[in-house]
């Protein structure tokens, strides 16, 4: 079978879930396909609004029209999963590269004020995932390092 013609869209979603926000939606969609884990290619049609609606599908979980300018979504870090993903792109952090930017702390931070239930823990699993270690494997130094620099955004410091 021939491959579709048209323009790609490279999301940070994986193929099914692409998919399903794309169910209905037609405006020039050819085929989705997998591009990576939790990634996926959008080949379309697309142009003008309809180019700019189907981008807004997927602006939440971040998009580019080319696969190298799409950063690693934060789900693929190790220690973090979907639940991790969708509360860390809820305050703005979408990708690897946000999450090393902003670093474990403030982004514990922003996360806490919406969801009181993050735990120090998950602040170290973040902070294991960045180094590529599992949560176990993370110093004791290293989590009093990231203690006081919570104190320090929280004025105690």
């Amino acid at each position: 079978m021939a491959e579709p013609k048209g323009d790609k869209l490279f999301v940070n979603l994986g193929a099914s879930q692409t998919r399903r926000r794309l169910k209905g939606f037609g405006h020039g969609v050819r085929k989705v396909e997998t591009a990576g884990r939790n990634q996926a290619v959008v080949i379309h049609t697309a142009t003008g609004r309809h180019l700019r609606e189907l981008e807004n599908k997927f602006a939440d979980v971040g998009f580019s029209s080319r696969a190298s300018d799409l950063g690693e979504p934060v789900e693929n870090l190790r220690n973090m999963g979907t639940s991790s993903g969708v509360w860390l792109r809820r305050v703005g952090i979408q990708t690897v590269a946000d999450l090393e930017r902003v670093g474990p702390a403030v982004a514990y931070r922003l996360v806490k004020q919406q969801h009181p239930g993050a735990t120090l823990t998950w602040m170290w699993a973040m902070a294991a995932g960045l180094k590529g270690i599992s949560l176990v494997e993370l110093p004791e130094a290293e989590k009093e390092r990231l203690r006081k620099e919570l104190a320090e955004l929280d004025g105690e410091g």
